[in-house]
């Protein structure tokens, strides 16, 4: 549910084994370096990778996409984000061709996910890992702090300032100011206030965004989850994402040796970057589009016309 101004709209052991992946032409080098969830100002820029010389996936790959800002662009309000059909024919081709080891790493709940992607139904880590499903398996959802005895001061708040919009994801809630920039230090300042006395509860900053979800959980700690369970174990990590809630992801993804792929331009401990969403759904296209041939070459029994 998202609350518009007064309105309601409808809406950790590690795999053993070389992990390293993804290979550019380019000298795009891993970035040694970690970060705390929603940190970034630290970190060196990621090395720009231009996509026509960032190598295709891999058939050992473990690919790990992030959603909104990644796979899709930005909306004005999260239930606008678009899915081309031509996404998800691809994200099937590659779900296929890594054996099932991709899967999405998102701040919304899986089933916003599920939604958007039907009828591909991915390994998922929803509210940034507080949510987890691997491949034929239901919803775990382990047991979290009650989000709605905090709603009512944020709902006063979001009344008071039309820009902001409220986003409750049930086990966490998000506070937009999109609309309202200006408004980040009294967004920050008032989520500070709701947690003054909360317990098991953490602030997460993102763009234009600040959420409230269950502490110690992040992006990070879902993947290396992933890591350790099959089809992902023993392959080559690769995460791509676009914002500071990412960070996590790529930390660990970077002491698995493998690649974290930024979608934009900012400090990271991402290892490369990609210029937007767009540059990186255009790689997944690509990369399923050889996939699709190696697979014909390889029924047909002859060499694969691709290394992925």
């Amino acid at each position: 549910m998202i609350m518009d101004g007064a309105r309601s709209l409808p809406t950790d052991p590690r795999p053993a084994g070389n992990t390293g992946v993804l290979r550019a032409s380019l000298a795009g080098r891993a970035v040694a370096c970690r970060t705390a969830p929603g940190g970034g100002s630290s970190h060196p820029r990621a090395t720009v990778i231009a996509m026509s010389s960032l190598s295709l996936i891999e058939p050992d790959t473990a690919l790990f996409l992030d959603f909104d800002g990644t796979l899709a662009d930005l909306a004005p309000r999260p239930e606008l984000v678009r899915v081309e059909p031509e996404l998800v024919a691809t994200l099937t081709t590659l779900h296929r061709w890594l054996d099932g080891a991709l899967a999405i790493i998102s701040g919304r709940p899986v089933a916003e996910l599920d939604h958007f992607l039907q009828p591909l139904r991915l390994p998922a880590a929803g509210v940034h890992g507080a949510e987890f499903r691997n491949i034929g398996e239901h919803l775990i959802t382990p047991p979290s702090p009650d989000i709605s005895l905090l709603m009512p001061q944020l709902e006063a708040l979001v009344r008071r300032h039309p820009g902001l919009r409220l986003e409750d994801k049930t086990i966490a809630v998000a506070i937009h100011y999109r609309q309202a920039p200006e408004l980040e230090p009294l967004v920050r300042a008032a989520v500070a206030d709701v947690l003054r006395d909360a317990t098991g509860l953490e602030a997460l900053p993102g763009k234009m965004v600040v959420e409230i979800k269950p502490a110690g959980v992040d992006k990070g700690g879902a993947i290396a989850s992933f890591m350790r369970m099959p089809p992902f174990a023993g392959r080559r990590p690769v995460f791509a994402g676009d914002d500071v809630t990412d960070e996590a992801g790529f930390a660990v993804v970077g002491e698995l040796g493998g690649t974290g792929v930024l979608v934009g331009q900012r400090a990271s401990a991402a290892s490369v970057s990609v210029t937007g969403p767009a540059a990186l759904r255009d790689w997944l296209h690509r990369s399923a589009r050889a996939a699709s041939v190696s697979v014909q070459d390889i029924d047909s029994g002859s060499t694969p016309s691709h290394r992925l």
